[in-house]
């Protein structure tokens, strides 16, 4: 059996949800959040999506400290290679036997 799912055959009730929809604020660019209706919660959960999407955080964890240039490619060149070998392990047509 099919059903016909035009407006005319919802019930009464179907337009109501259209009325309950939260009018839509376009948010501005960067990292500032609008509050709608008093929504702080909402907002701050924006804010720090927006924050965290945008690598602030981590840009400030990482200079809190001052860091050697040598220790900085040491790091740069053990991340390399970590990357690399995850490259070849996911590459590797023989999965690694597992212990038990």
């Amino acid at each position: 059996m099919t059903y016909n799912r035009t407006d005319k055959h919802r019930g009464k009730y179907s337009n109501d949800r259209k009325d309950r929809k939260k009018p839509y604020v376009k948010q501005p660019k960067g990292n500032k959040v609008i509050v709608i209706d008093g929504n702080v919660e909402q907002a701050l959960r924006k804010f720090k999506k927006k924050i965290s999407n945008d690598g602030l955080i981590l840009n400030i964890k990482k200079n809190e400290f001052y860091e050697k240039p040598a220790q900085k490619r040491k790091i740069a060149k053990a991340m390399a290679i970590k990357r690399e070998k995850k490259r070849q392990a996911e590459n590797n047509p023989w999965p690694k036997p597992q212990r038990f």
